[in-house]
């Protein structure tokens, strides 16, 4: 029965430092995930230019769960690819001088290439339509 007992405690021990661990790994993965995904609201600003100024606020409020939901879903995926000490070393490059001018251009490059993806889709169309007749 105590050495049952031990066993039981030995791995309920183990099942909460690794729990510990897994919280852990997926902090780090939700803060990689909020760094790199800067880009994402950065696109936003188109949506925040349909919204009257008065508005604004209020609707960012009610958009801050909707994001925070993606970004949890975004961090688990990733968690899927990435070890946590994967994770930590981006978290160290984002950090870094270097990360942190890419974090700074990959927001601008994103709108940019958004747009030169509209402009994309809009000169394929014609060619999609004569092809598909």
């Amino acid at each position: 029965m105590k050495k049952t007992l031990l066993v039981l405690l030995i791995c309920l021990g183990n099942y909460s430092i690794s729990l510990a661990q897994d919280d852990a790994f997926k902090e780090d993965a939700l803060k990689l995930t909020k760094l790199s995904n800067d880009a994402v609201e950065a696109s936003f600003g188109q949506l925040y230019a349909m919204i009257p100024a008065e508005n604004l606020e209020a609707f960012k409020n009610d958009l801050k769960p909707i994001m925070n939901d993606y970004y949890s879903k975004v961090a688990e995926m990733s968690m899927e690819y990435y070890s946590h000490e994967d994770v930590k070393r981006l978290l160290e490059f984002y950090n870094s001088e270097l990360g942190q001018k890419l974090l700074d251009t990959q927001s601008k490059l994103t709108v940019k290439t958004l747009q030169m993806g509209q402009e994309l889709g809009m000169k394929l169309m014609p060619l999609v339509q004569k092809h598909s007749n």
